[in-house]
């Protein structure tokens, strides 16, 4: 590989893994309560940040192509391409790099002869494979080991590309698993696919759409790059998908709550109204109910407030009816085994047809206004989908190392 090591990425993206998942979700990043923006943009910036420094490091210390060593680009026609070896030839001949030495040119005197002489040969053959047409084919699709094969061995050469995709398929899939990532499995899926089309018209229809945004790349140093932006935008996705999750079992049950809480409060003010409208008297001298918080949240207080409003309310219906005729007022419905439930109290009213067709268990009515304790969402069971996770983590690899010995050992 020109540009970077696929090896050392993968190494150094699953070191990332862990430090990314720190950045978006440590309550030191994003506080309490975790604000799930500020988490993915640091994360993102880790990301982008190192990852545009490592490849940038990796492009201005990748090993020099042929077109690089002519000085020219891999779209310089025939003609072009032989006056470039003849100015680049020029630098390294050995007599005119005498004639510099003596002319008093510093960079000449510290090119030794013997180097001169493995630069001039290296020329001269970066030469020989550029001039020839189906050399040249073969290098610009596949580079220097394109060259050591001929067109009866190139199914090698896929070979190899098809274990990179094999590689990242099986990758990107045990870390987008989780139902908190599962866009990005789509996504980390797509772009591979994506990479894949680029692959087959360059190696295989010599098509290169990217000749205008990358001028001075050969064809397989510019798959070389994108095998490298790879990991980066798997890991991406991941970020992005894990910022765009919603729990819908969690939603769920705020909502459940939220209906519980306005249907209790409709029917109890309903019954208020109701008997304070056929005595005469206003409702403006009536205790309001608890409103909402601005989160949704239902905590016990507010069911006790609740509780303790509507109490209020019937004294006050009662005192000015004159001591009859006030309703029966409750604060919610306990549940079978002694778990109160929102909705409302027995009789078949409102409150208790909703949380019946909620799935709640409705009975008797709270006894003295005592106000009830919410419900918990439950709590998820444990799978061990931690210990799987880094089971097949651990299998990959055993099977990835593997295989490598095999190719390396049939080789």
């Amino acid at each position: 590989m020109t540009v970077g090591n696929a090896g050392r990425d993968l190494c150094i993206y699953l070191f990332m893994l862990p430090v990314l998942d720190f950045f978006v979700s440590s309550p030191r990043i994003i506080g309490r309560p975790g604000n799930k923006q500020k988490g993915a943009m640091v994360g993102l910036a880790v990301l982008g940040g190192f990852s545009a420094i490592k490849i940038g490091l990796e492009l201005t210390s990748k090993e020099q192509s042929y077109y690089d060593m002519l000085d020219v680009l891999p779209t310089v026609p025939s003609s072009e391409l032989k006056r470039g070896y003849k100015r680049a030839s020029l630098k390294v001949h050995p007599d005119k790099l005498q004639a510099s030495v003596a002319a008093g040119d510093a960079d000449a005197a510290a090119l030794d002869a013997e180097s001169a002489d493995e630069a001039f040969v290296a020329l001269k053959s970066a030469y020989d494979v550029l001039s020839d047409t189906q050399k040249r084919d073969l290098y610009d699709k596949f580079g220097k080991a394109g060259l050591e094969f001929d067109g009866a061995d190139a199914t090698k050469l896929f070979t190899g590309l098809g274990f990179f995709y094999v590689m990242w398929l099986a990758l990107a899939y045990l870390l987008t698993r989780h139902k908190t990532y599962g866009r990005a499995q789509t996504w980390s899926f797509t772009g591979l696919m994506a990479m894949g089309i680029f692959e087959y018209q360059a190696c295989i229809l010599s098509f290169d759409f990217l000749q205008e945004a990358l001028p001075h790349l050969a064809m397989f140093e510019k798959v070389e790059l994108l095998h490298r932006v790879y990991p980066v935008y798997l890991l991406g996705a991941r970020v992005v998908a894990w910022l765009l999750y919603e729990d819908l079992d969690a939603h769920s049950f705020v909502m459940l709550q939220q209906l519980h809480w306005k249907i209790d409060r409709l029917r109890e003010r309903l019954a208020i109204m109701a008997h304070h409208g056929a005595s005469g008297g206003g409702t403006n001298a009536l205790p309001s109910p608890p409103e909402l918080r601005a989160d949704g949240a239902i905590t016990p207080e507010m069911w006790a407030e609740l509780a303790k409003a509507n109490q209020l309310a019937a004294q006050a219906i009662q005192e000015q009816s004159g001591g009859t005729g006030a309703p029966e007022l409750r604060g919610a419905a306990p549940a079978a085994g002694g778990e109160a439930v929102p909705g409302g109290g027995g009789g078949g009213g409102g409150a208790a047809d909703a949380a019946g067709a909620a799935g709640a268990v409705g009975a008797a009515g709270v006894a003295g206004g005592m106000a009830p304790v919410a419900r918990a969402p439950p709590a998820p069971k444990a799978t061990g989908g931690g210990g799987r996770s880094v089971m097949s983590l651990v299998w990959f690899f055993g099977v990835y190392f593997f295989f490598q010995w095999l190719v390396g050992r049939g080789s």
